[in-house]
């Protein structure tokens, strides 16, 4: 076999190696973006999530406050009414 055969022989070996390594390199880069594009939906979905959990835990405290808001002004308007009708019988 003369020595440029086997040059071309090894050459053409090498272009197919490289060939196939670049085939495992875009894969491995498709791969990856795809990868990327779940994880960022997987984060977002996180968020989503976490928000509704503070949003439902919340939901308690909102609701004391409106109870709270909402006896005192009883009690206000009931003391008020009573000043009213003391001050009407009495003055």
């Amino acid at each position: 076999m003369p020595e440029k055969d086997l040059y071309e022989h090894r050459i053409a070996k090498l272009e197919d190696d490289v060939k196939h390594l670049y085939s495992k390199v875009n894969s491995f880069a498709v791969a990856n973006a795809e990868m990327n594009t779940k994880l960022d939906s997987v984060l977002v979905t996180l968020g989503e999530l976490k928000e509704s959990i503070q949003a439902v835990s919340a939901r308690p405290a909102k609701l004391w406050d409106k109870l709270l808001f909402a006896a005192l002004s009883a009690v206000g308007t009931g003391l008020g009414a009573a000043l009213l009708l003391l001050f009407k019988n009495g003055g």
